[in-house]
């Protein structure tokens, strides 16, 4: 869910001491959630989330104070209950309803209702899914890679794709700036911090010719990356 805090449905891992099956009955498996529906441990839980069977192509999860209140039920993407999709609904502590509204790849989107705790109408809040759509990243849950190797194969090929002219007097970094879009694809190729500007000239075409990348992704949906990398002549 996109707050002003990561939550729980964000979950880019679980750790062992974050999840508790329960004598081996998925409904019984539990997601323990700090007070910001943060995964934790369940020491530390004020919340905890479960599966709750499928809707159609959809999952069922809730989320339920330690004593046992339900806080919150949605339906999400995956079983693993990490991209929230469809119908959401949000509970005060006294059991009705706090809001409600849709998520579409784990975004709200479009008119969401709000009550105060006595179930009156509070004011609605609407939103737009195409501006979380095209944020752009610079650390994403997976890291865009290049022909699937690392940084350093992707600087190699950059320096031994650049000629220098012969004599050339051209030593120290050159930092390159670029964008890897969700198709893969590069834009905004630059060079941010350069030596010589036939050699920059260069490191951007070569940077251009190993389009396209395999693209970053967060809650396995591809995103924008800027990448920022360090080329030593």
């Amino acid at each position: 869910m996109r707050s002003k805090f990561p939550v729980a449905f964000l979950l880019l891992s679980l750790s062992a001491t974050a999840v508790e099956a329960g004598n081996g009955d998925p409904k019984a498996a539990k997601i323990y959630l700090s007070t910001v529906l943060e995964p934790t441990s369940r020491g530390k839980a004020a919340f905890y989330m479960v599966p709750d069977g499928k809707d159609g192509e959809l999952f069922i999860g809730r989320i339920y104070t330690m004593d046992g209140k339900l806080k919150a039920e949605g339906r999400f993407r995956d079983a693993a209950l990490s991209i929230e999709e469809g119908p959401f609904v949000f509970y005060h502590p006294n059991g009705k309803v706090e809001s409600q509204g849709e998520y579409v790849m784990g975004n709200k989107t479009g008119v969401w209702l709000r009550f105060d705790p006595w179930g009156g109408p509070l004011a609605e809040k609407v939103y737009n899914p195409d501006v979380l759509a095209n944020i752009l990243y610079t650390r994403a849950e997976t890291m865009p890679t290049f022909r699937g190797g690392d940084e350093r194969a992707f600087v190699r090929t950059v320096k031994e794709g650049v000629k220098l002219p012969e004599g050339s007097s051209v030593k120290g970094p050159v930092m390159a700036s670029f964008v890897v879009e969700k198709n893969g694809e590069l834009s905004d190729v630059k060079v941010i911090e350069g030596q010589d500007k036939a050699l920059d000239d260069q490191v951007v075409d070569v940077i251009k010719s190993t389009s396209p990348w395999t693209p970053g992704a967060d809650k396995g949906v591809p995103v924008r990356v800027q990448m920022r990398v360090p080329v030593q002549f």
